[in-house]
């Protein structure tokens, strides 16, 4: 067997997951080990060694891709660096008074986020830029130089510059960061204008602010990783996952952490848009359950949705990223009674230590316990063998709640699973309807670890077109790191109406925004690229109008000189998001942007070998859901073949997951190893 391996890796909460792909054969191999979470790298090499357990070395490993959440553990915990903040004469509270909106519109009692920074810890310098980037104030040294001595005296061990419009003009942050480097070495400094240039003097002072407060941490862990790679044979330098669906280098990543916030997530996605290809389907609602939480992202017409703004731990991340959802529960969401005696299933998680009852060491209900007394999860084969499951310790845990509810222990599972599924189908249908989808027009794309197990359930309910089942969905994250691009997000804040500009200076500067993704690309160890792809579009809003909408560009309207193509482009799209349009109102371009997608190698991955008829079950498992017994036939993914037929209800076990069908649905095999579930209705 040849010797040329790549390698994804993805940590969650509950496991690490680990794809390689032999270059050559297209053979693909998953593991799943459950995380450490007191040292993920040691989660790391458990997994090589249960792979050199399979005959692949580490050493022949060239290609190395990994998803990290310590940005995201680290600022959702609170455990990051004391750090500082400077900012220009008169915003000190700038993080306090935040956009003075309640969290919840209609509880009053909610309250804003405290921010990173506490106010003793914000010092004020006298300078000023205008709205243009012109300088009305000189950066004035001496309150520069008070302001890093106060910053150094209150111990906090970095500091963040935010200066008024320094969008449009970086140079009194730069002057700033340059000081900070000759009078106070020892501390860290970032400045906004680097990180994101863009207007939202609020939203880049706490997206900075959480780059900084990360920062070390991130650091600490990439330099351990980099060493354990090396104790275990690993000789190729990883690169890391960003939340917009690209990778980079880890240089790269350890400058900027906060662009791996949602880097785990965004690689699931990037996966799932290559089994969705790869089965000939277009709309698919991603639906991604791990141990500890479900998230759901929109593919529509073969491509991921982005956007601009993301909220985290209270933090706004003005940062383009793969839109995802929070839908509900995971496998280690634990059951719990209400006040008013109502069953509850999460959000709180068990994690993986102690994990749910049934690993051996927690006491709490999880849902993986409701699984597994279910009778969908094989005790002796849950992640390939790896995870012992204890069916006694479930029920044990799952008896106060069958006490409350006066039923047996399996039927209160059965309970439990159900109002999962509800919760996940309330805010499932929220999102759908926000973006105006019609879930029927869209196949679910089910992956993760308890995704699909439960996806059917959820298709069902929202009535999708199908139930998508990738060849390794347990793993697709892994997977999805392992064949994402190099990717690079380049934005300039205008504030300009279209009447104001000339074309000429559009495409002028959109060049220079091109330019700096392109230098950016060439500084990546980016070796064996298929080539590289520019995308350009426009936030752009009606004058007057608080908030703007992102328009695509091609080529042409960049040429038009009037600007008549331009305008009536975004009248259009305002038209078809917002159902109507006003040709008349004045344009106003707010940001341009440039996105940069340096095209990676894509693996062939081998086919399956075509069968007819129906699957050969290996056995029987009695089965409870919806209040109703069945005895359901049990598959082996592995024994599939494309073509093949699998009636429900039926089990089909995988080692990185195991995959329900239910009584009124069947499932299909097809060339690319994808089991497709339908309804039997549609077949008849």
């Amino acid at each position: 067997m040849t010797n040329s391996w790549r390698l994804g890796i993805d940590i969650g909460g509950t496991f690490t997951d680990l794809t390689v792909l032999n270059n050559e054969t297209g053979q693909l191999t998953g593991i799943k080990t459950p995380t450490v979470p007191s040292d993920p790298a040691q989660g790391i090499a458990n997994g090589l060694a249960l792979l050199k357990a399979q005959g692949i070395q580490p050493e022949d490993i060239h290609y190395f891709v990994h998803g990290t959440t310590i940005g995201l553990n680290t600022l959702l915990q609170r455990r990051g660096e004391e750090i500082a903040l400077i900012v220009t004469e008169g915003f000190r509270d700038l993080l306090n008074l935040q956009r003075l909106r309640l969290p919840i519109p209609y509880d009053f009692s909610s309250r804003l986020p405290e921010p990173l920074i506490p106010r003793e810890r914000v010092f004020t310098v006298k300078e000023r830029l205008t709205h243009d980037g012109s300088v009305h104030t000189p950066l004035d040294m001496q309150s520069l130089d008070e302001a890093i001595q106060g910053a150094a005296a209150s111990g906090a061990q970095g500091v963040v510059i935010c200066f008024l419009h320094s969008y449009k003009n970086p140079v009194h942050e730069q002057q700033a960061v340059n000081r900070i480097a000759e009078i106070a070495p020892g501390l860290a400094a970032n400045a906004s204008s680097s990180l994101w240039p863009q207007m939202r003097e609020y939203e880049r002072a706490a997206m900075t602010s959480v780059n900084l407060y990360i920062q070390p941490n991130v650091q600490r862990y990439f330099e351990t990783l980099q060493e354990r790679l090396q104790e275990e044979g690993v000789k190729t330098t990883p690169f890391i996952t960003q939340s917009n669906g690209g990778i980079m280098d880890i240089g790269t990543a350890a400058e900027a952490p906060v662009r791996t916030l949602f880097s785990g997530p965004a690689a699931g996605v990037i996966g799932a848009v290559h089994a969705a290809r790869s089965a000939g389907i277009g709309n698919v609602i991603t639906f991604d359950m791990g141990g500890t939480s479900a998230d759901i992202s929109i593919i529509e017409s073969g491509e991921p949705t982005f956007t601009h703004f993301n909220q985290l731990g209270g933090m706004p991340i003005m940062l383009p990223s793969v839109s995802m959802y929070s839908v509900g529960a995971g496998g280690g969401s634990y059951a719990w009674i209400d006040n008013g005696g109502l069953l509850k299933v999460g959000p709180e998680s068990v994690g993986s230590s102690p994990g749910p009852a049934c690993y051996g060491k927690g006491d709490r209900a999880a849902l993986t316990d409701a699984f597994l007394l279910c009778g969908y999860l094989n005790p002796d084969r849950f992640a390939a063998g790896n995870v012992q499951l204890y069916p006694e310790r479930s029920a044990e845990a799952i008896g106060p709640v069958a006490e409350h509810l006066g039923t047996s222990a399996r039927e209160a599972a059965d309970a439990m699973i159900r109002v999962a599924v509800a919760n996940m189908y309330a805010e499932l249908s929220a999102v759908m309807e926000q973006h105006g989808f019609d879930p029927r027009e869209f196949s679910l794309l089910a992956f993760g670890g308890g995704g699909p197990v439960t996806a059917n359930f959820l298709a069902e309910e929202i009535q999708a077109q199908s139930v998508l089942v990738p060849p390794s969905p347990g793993t697709l994250c892994a997977l999805g790191a392992l064949t994402a691009d190099f990717a690079y997000d380049a934005v300039l804040t205008l504030q300009k109406r279209l009447d104001e500009i000339q074309a000429e200076q559009l495409k002028k500067e959109y060049g220079l925004l091109a330019d700096q993704a392109l230098a950016w690309l060439d500084n990546q160890d980016a070796a064996g690229l298929e080539g590289s792809t520019l995308y350009y579009s426009m936030d752009a809003r009606y004058s007057g109008q608080a908030f703007e909408i992102e328009m695509p560009l091609d080529r042409q309207l960049l040429e038009d000189s009037s600007g008549e193509q331009l305008a009536s482009a975004f009248h259009e799209l305002h038209r078809r998001q917002y159902g109507h349009s006003d040709p008349a109102a004045v344009l106003e371009i707010i940001n341009l942007r440039v996105r940069l997608v340096g095209h990676t190698v894509k693996p062939v991955i081998s086919e399956v070998a075509e069968g007819t008829g129906h699957a050969l079950p290996t056995g029987k498992r009695s089965i409870i859901y919806g209040g109703t017994e069945y005895e359901a036939d049990v598959y082996a993914r592995r024994e599939l073949l494309a073509g093949q037929v699998v009636e429900g209800p039926a089990i089909v076990e995988q080692d990185d997951t195991t995959v329900l069908v239910l009584h009124n649905w069947y499932g299909e095999s097809d060339r690319s190893g994808n089991l497709i579930l339908k309804r039997k209705e549609v077949r008849a």
